[in-house]
């Protein structure tokens, strides 16, 4: 039977250490893979196998990577960061690998951060990673990551395509974000830029032993591009001991609303999230603009590269009096926002996952919004909120909401029930559940015929060869 040991990592200086950080609990080593540039070790015993005689309960080294996280704020960020913790608190030994402003690459005991350059001529405030640290490499190969899970497809997805080839490890990919609603920021014809996403997502998905979606919806996109890989729905999670419901004569909220200058007793309508073209939040104010006789005040909080353009169609409209501009907010003042709110808004076409959705509903908000299949199960009508279907469908549902208090309160009931489903717990025991189908999957030699060979780069060998 073909030994699954081999010669020991040549001794190569630790990563710089940024900060101090407690370690996640102890987990065993793994086997210790050989030195990446030697030739004569190159490991020929892919799959990484499971053991027969291990409960798939065991707790796991996995690798996240993505291309964005902290400080950066955005759904991807927030959804990693909120998957790291579950992981962590189910007892898992996680860490990530990301970008970084500095020079050279540093690990704080969690997180892995490689030297990265501008690149926001592709999308705002987008970096790329260096895409090769031969002592990075090492020191992930020596740590022995049992999974790599990759949120983005750039930089990172090419270290998790190189790992997962070298060790064996499965590589597992959630699809947060539907790049064809995007292509206006480097592709001026939608049609080509539709093709061109399809095309990409079709080769980097056919790559993977796993695709993550965090819907239906998003399932379905990527069967019609071509993608043959098995695919998985997994709902995002949102920290309920983050968001709660509050009453509004809390001393805080009270003291918020102050500072904004909102008038007491109207109600509130919030927004949430980057201000972009494909968040459709022109269309957000043109209804409201529609219901100006009612009562309401608007909250906006977020920053992008829309905000002006919104400004200014606030006070075209005339209803600079009744819009708060916010900015962007750290994310450990997010929850203070939604608690100012009686409603929340979004006419976005561009949802994967609508986290900012469940955080409304797990504080108690009512939710209005553009229907939309990724909301099913979400989003029901009648119980937390109303998917709207067309402008006058808007106008009447937050009429009703916006003069009837007592519907705004049962609405706000049926929301903290419905987010009580998608609390962290459950996020990452379904993601654990993931995990172990790829991993038997790996095991037992199940791949899907047509499954394309590792590319030329992801290993070192074959370029060195």
């Amino acid at each position: 039977m073909r030994s699954h040991t081999s010669p020991t990592v040549p001794t190569l200086p630790r990563l710089p250490q940024v900060s101090q950080v407690s370690q996640a609990p102890y987990v065993p080593e793994a086997p210790r893979a050989p030195q990446p540039a030697d030739r004569r070790h190159r490991r020929t015993d892919r799959p990484w196998p499971v053991p027969s005689n291990e409960s798939t309960l065991t707790p796991k080294r996995v690798l996240l990577l993505s291309d964005c996280y902290r400080p950066t704020i955005n759904g991807v960020v927030t959804s990693l960061v909120d998957l790291q913790r579950a992981l962590l608190d189910a007892g898992h030994d996680v860490r990530v690998l990301t970008v970084a402003h500095s020079s050279p690459a540093t690990f704080d005991g969690q997180v892995y951060r490689l030297p990265s350059v501008a690149a926001g001529i592709v999308y705002p405030q987008a970096r790329i990673g260096r895409p090769v640290d031969r002592r990075l490499f090492t020191e992930l190969v020596r740590w022995g990551p049992q999974v790599l899970h990759t949120h983005t497809e750039f930089v990172a997805f090419w270290w998790a395509r190189r790992l997962s080839d070298y060790l064996g490890a499965p590589h597992v990919h959630t699809y947060h974000t539907l790049y064809e609603d995007y292509t206006h920021y480097f592709c001026p014809h939608a049609g080509i830029g539709r093709a061109i996403s399809a095309g990409l997502t079709r080769a980097a998905m056919n790559r993977l032993d796993l695709v993550v979606t965090p819907t239906a919806k998003i399932q379905a996109l990527l069967r019609g591009y071509g993608v043959r890989r098995p695919i998985t729905v997994v709902p995002t999670g949102v920290d309920l001991g983050r968001f709660g419901p509050s009453a509004h004569d809390d001393p805080a909220t009270a003291a918020l609303r102050a500072a904004l200058g909102l008038e007491p007793g109207l109600p509130v309508i919030l927004s949430v999230g980057r201000l972009a073209v494909e968040k459709n939040l022109t269309e957000t104010v043109e209804l409201l603009a529609s219901i100006r006789h009612l009562p309401w005040q608007f909250v906006v909080v977020g920053d992008g590269p829309h905000a002006g353009a919104l400004r200014d169609q606030v006070h075209r409209l005339g209803l600079a009096g009744r819009v708060r501009f916010v900015g962007a907010v750290p994310p450990e003042r997010v929850p203070a926002y939604y608690r100012l709110g009686d409603g929340f808004v979004s006419s976005s076409r561009s949802e994967t996952q609508g986290l900012t959705y469940l955080e409304a509903l797990a504080s108690g908000l009512p939710v209005v919004c553009r229907a939309d299949p990724s909301f099913d199960g979400v989003v029901v009508d009648g119980h937390n909120g109303h998917q709207y279907r067309g402008a006058g469908d808007f106008a009447d549902t937050l009429s009703r909401l916006l003069l009837d208090p007592q519907l705004r309160r049962r609405w706000g009931r049926g929301a903290a029930q419905t987010a009580s489903g998608f609390g962290l717990p459950v996020f990452a025991e379904s993601m654990r559940r993931a995990y172990d189908r790829a991993l038997a999957g790996r095991a037992q030699g199940q791949r899907a015929a047509g499954n394309p060979r590792a590319a030329r780069w992801a290993d070192p060998e074959r370029r060195s060869a």
